[in-house]
């Protein structure tokens, strides 16, 4: 690379990198508009649904003057409590990231299952508050207008807020040191929300780049206040970085974020703490985060108020499968859970009597990646097994697992002995938190998240728990079970 290569790109930019300023402003400002955005958001789609259902209120008694205005309070209350209930639910779909691109299936289905699951759980609310009826016309009319208003409102917000950003906050502008595969999986992630300008390596050889390769290490100073940079990211292995450090060292004329991408990132957890000791500073971080007492206490304080509700439930499904073939109502099965302590996890029983005489016989076909195993038709599954599985219902009777203390309502699937054989030994470390009957997992697919996947996200909740992840997960549980996604 010769000079004139070097500094083809940097010529527009040379008035720019005399404002030293403009990147922290830039992403200051950034930041607070993506949080005044995301809290306008959330007032807006409050806003629209608890509208809608008003409207469908004036449509269904002010339109028909035979009809008495029955209960506006009542009905006010329920349009707000859904308002709230589908803003929350909407931010566990992610709806709220105003940053990452959305597509308009994954938005539809996230509107549809939060005003859904909103719907029930104002419903039930308005229940426990005294409310009478409602008209289920103006349930199903104001829920409709809620999907309609919150699917042509989404794209308008995301494209007004695209234009804000663009006018009051520009990309930053990112320059990655190391041309490796590290630093080029980077530069692809980081296309959208910031502008990456290019390269800092050394060598002449590196082909196939998209984007320009500006010069060596040597020049980063130079590269970083010529190319009017914001943000630097070191992507060099560990023993490349030695003269990384002595141009940082000397620091930079112009003012700009140096992070470092280290190559266990995938290790570390969402919190952690920088230490002093001895004049050096280190890392610290638990492989497993801290549970407190406060989750035994809620799982206890949920199992109680659920099985009230859930009893009549349990009794049909239990006649059920005593009509529908002989065997005992409840299956129970040896499952390994918190630090491999083994015990008898209960389910209703979904198959045959004789279901793992046959198991052998159909490994051949199994769908699920690792020790896991899963067939979609599943001959061994009796017709109410088919349907208690669909909705997930087989797996009410671990409550008493739960109740027990033996599992927890979020936590790891708890595996078989037989799968855990076979675990690789950084697989283990899902033994570390109590089983749980949802998960991280279950939201994000169930059955089609694959093992691999499915033990990095059980790590993740591991390392990162608590009460208000819980609580995350367990709401998106409900429209996950609704959806019937990757449920066999």
């Amino acid at each position: 690379m010769n000079a004139a290569q070097l500094h083809v790109d940097s010529r527009p930019w040379a008035e720019e990198a005399r404002r030293e300023h403009l990147g922290p402003v830039a992403n200051v400002r950034g930041q607070t508009l993506a949080t005044v955005a995301g809290l306008c958001l959330i007032a807006a789609d409050i806003g629209l649904v608890s509208g809608a259902f008003m409207l469908a209120y004036a449509g269904r008694f002010a339109a028909d003057d035979s009809l008495p205005m029955l209960g506006l309070d009542r009905y006010i209350r329920l349009a707000v409590l859904m308002g709230l209930f589908a803003s929350a639910l909407l931010a566990t779909h992610g709806l709220y990231d105003l940053e990452r691109p959305q597509s308009w299936p994954f938005r539809l289905r996230g509107i549809a299952s939060s005003t859904s699951t909103a719907l029930v759980l104002a419903f039930t609310a308005s229940y426990f508050l005294g409310d009478q009826a409602f008209s289920r016309l103006w349930l199903a009319s104001g829920w409709a207008l809620s999907v309609a208003a919150l699917v042509i409102w989404r794209p308008l917000a995301h494209r007004l807020y695209e234009r804000l950003r663009a006018a009051l906050s520009p990309a930053n502008r990112v320059l990655i040191v190391g041309a490796n595969r590290l630093g080029r999986e980077l530069a692809t992630e980081l296309k959208d929300g910031f502008q990456v300008v290019g390269y800092v390596d050394n060598g002449s050889d590196l082909e196939d780049l998209e984007l320009p390769l500006l010069g060596p290490i040597a020049q980063l100073e130079e590269l970083v206040q010529t190319h009017a940079v914001d943000e630097l990211i070191v992507a060099l292995p560990i023993g490349r970085r030695e003269q990384v450090s002595r141009v940082l060292a000397r620091g930079f004329r112009r003012h700009v974020e140096v992070k470092l991408l280290p190559e266990f990132g995938g290790l570390l957890p969402e919190r952690f703490q920088v230490h002093h000791i001895g004049g050096r500073q280190y890392f610290g971080y638990r492989p497993a985060a801290a549970v407190s007492w406060s989750k035994r206490a809620v799982d206890l304080l949920m199992l109680s108020v659920g099985l009230v509700f859930l009893a009549p439930v349990l009794l049909v499904i239990a006649v059920a499968i005593k009509l529908d073939s002989p065997g005992p109502v409840f299956y129970r099965q040896q499952r390994v859970g918190k630090d491999g302590r083994r015990f008898d996890m209960l389910k209703f029983r979904s198959m045959g009597q004789d279901a793992e005489r046959h198991l052998e016989m159909l490994r051949q076909h199994n769908e699920a990646s690792g020790p896991l195993f899963k067939m979609r038709r599943d001959p061994r599954v009796t017709r109410v097994g088919g349907v208690l599985r669909r909705w997930s219902l087989d797996e009410l009777p671990q409550l008493l697992n739960v109740l027990r203390g033996e599992m927890s309502l979020v936590g790891p699937r708890p595996p078989l002995p037989a799968e855990v054989d076979q675990y690789e030994d950084w697989q283990l470390g899902r033994l570390r938190a109590v089983p749980g009957l949802t998960g991280l997992w279950q939201v994000s697919g169930r059955s089609e998240v694959p093992f691999y996947d499915m033990v990095r996200l059980d790590l993740h909740y591991i390392r990162n728990w608590s009460l208000a992840l819980d609580l995350e997960i367990l709401l998106r549980t409900i429209p996950a079970v609704l959806s019937n996604r990757g449920a066999y």
